[in-house]
């Protein structure tokens, strides 16, 4: 098989037409009959019947063994009526031509036998060839890929051109049968795997080789494609369960100190409480305490859930129009840091976007807290405008920046950076959070920053392809705020 196609040659092994070989016959015949009137000048007539012989042969490799019989009977009519004595009648004027012609007959049909023979041995193995071509190329087809419709469809069509037929489709389970279609059942064991469909257009005999030849090699590889699929999913489901492990362990190393520390505070804080004889100022300080803890508390649960929610699938954004402007501000207020702690610079005309604006709060107010953490107690930037198709916005902080090898990983659960030191720990979960909102509404986020430089964090929201009616927007500052 050159350069992975199949040969031209059908494999349903049509021969030549039956007038097609009638005209070889007649005219092998009459080229011998003239070839031999030269000849016989200088050679004995009763010697040139070999010359006959090379038309039965081709007749009789071409066209099949009648053919080369009748064609055998045609050169010796010829030779008696044209050569042999008396000429220009059939007969014979000498008992020694007769057994001659008888001789040239034998000869010519045992002539026939061993080129039809040779024909039918070489048009086997020519067909053995091709449908081991063909067993080979379906096999690379339905062993080689995952996507195992596609290869199915691939190799429909090539079995198609193989066996010369204008379709051949093969499909999973068992089909009914159609109006002018054959099917032939693609078993494993006594399971039904799959259907063969071919034109009804095929012959007794062409169907009887599809079923012995070609059908026993198919079923055979669509069991072991059928295997290869269940053994490859068992592998990915395998995979997902090792790293659900790794996720889980990884969560409670990550997640049972900062679980720990504000159980600890508040623990501590009671226990200092004095239950006799409390004074203000010390039942105000340990309520300090306790309050700070528990929004600690809160948030990282808070942030536990949403990453559950979104690594099941399960946060289906429920899309509406709101204000960029008015998820800002409240992300700002979500995020827990000091008064003051952001300088925003909105472009007056923003236009209303289309999405989930409760998890869009929960996106920027991870981000907005991560920048107020690293930002040196310096405010931290926001700005937003209409670029092109999309609303950009840059969340820009003064901290140390962060390393080109760890600006993709910092959107990974649980990631924290080498460099972040203890004053500036996190749970490792608000950028990975932020990143899966973002996505679920159409929205994408970047990260830009050189050492010692600070980091700019862009958003980038999706601009519907037209503004919605005044009327067709609920009031109130956040259209479902979820």
């Amino acid at each position: 098989m050159s350069n992975g196609r199949l040969s031209a040659l059908p494999l349903r092994g049509d021969r030549p037409s039956r007038p097609l070989g009638v005209l070889a016959a007649v005219a092998c015949v009459a080229l011998a009959t003239a070839l031999i009137y030269p000849l016989k000048q200088i050679t004995p007539v009763i010697s040139l019947g070999v010359l006959y012989v090379p038309a039965v042969v081709v007749v009789s490799t071409l066209w099949g063994l009648r053919f080369g019989i009748a064609t055998s009977l045609l050169s010796a009519a010829a030779y008696n009526f044209f050569h042999l004595p008396p000429g220009g009648r059939f007969d014979l004027a000498d008992e020694r031509e007769w057994v001659a012609l008888v001789v040239f007959v034998l000869v010519a049909v045992a002539t026939g036998l061993v080129a039809d023979l040779a024909r039918v041995r070489s048009r086997e193995a020519e067909q053995r060839r091709q449908e081991a071509d063909l067993a080979a190329e379906l096999a690379q087809l339905l062993l080689g890929t995952a996507e195992l419709e596609q290869a199915l469809q691939l190799a429909g069509d090539h079995l198609a051109a193989s066996l010369g037929v204008s379709f051949a489709t093969i499909s999973l389970g068992e089909e009914q049968p159609v109006r002018a279609t054959l099917l032939f059942s693609l078993r494993s064991g006594r399971r039904n795997i799959g259907t063969l469909c071919l034109p009804a257009e095929l012959s007794e005999a062409e169907r009887a080789r599809i079923a012995d030849r070609v059908v026993p090699s198919l079923q055979s590889l669509l069991a072991a494609a059928l295997h290869r699929a269940e053994l490859q999913a068992s592998v990915v489901e395998n995979e997902a369960l090792r790293r659900s492990d790794e996720l889980k362990t990884a969560v409670l190393r990550s997640v049972s100190h900062d679980l720990r520390t504000p159980l600890t505070a508040i623990l501590m804080a009671a226990t200092a409480l004095d239950a006799e004889r409390p004074s203000r100022e010390h039942v105000a300080d340990v309520r300090e305490q306790v309050l700070d803890a528990a929004t600690r508390l809160g948030r990282l649960i808070e942030k536990l859930l949403d990453l559950s929610v979104l690594q099941a699938r399960r946060a289906e954004p429920r899309l509406v129009w709101y204000s960029l402007d008015e998820v800002l501000h409240e992300a700002t207020e979500q995020s827990g840091a000091q008064a003051g702690a952001f300088k925003l610079s909105l472009d007056s005309e923003l236009p209303l976007l289309r999405g989930d604006p409760a998890q869009l709060e929960r996106a920027f107010a991870n981000v907005l807290e991560n920048a107020a953490r690293y930002s040196a107690g310096e405010q931290v930037s926001v700005r937003a405008r209409a670029v092109g198709p999309r609303v950009r916005v840059l969340i820009v902080d003064h901290g140390p920046g962060i390393p080109a090898r760890e600006q993709e990983r910092i959107f990974l659960p649980f990631y924290r950076a080498p460099e972040a030191g203890a004053a500036h720990s996190g749970s490792g979960l608000g950028l990975a959070i932020s990143k899966g909102f973002l996505e679920l509404n159409g929205a994408r986020i970047a990260v830009e920053s050189q050492g010692g430089h600070g980091t700019t964090f862009v958003v980038e929201l999706p601009l519907p392809d037209e503004q919605p009616d005044a009327a067709s927007v609920p009031a109130g500052p956040i259209a479902s705020a979820g």
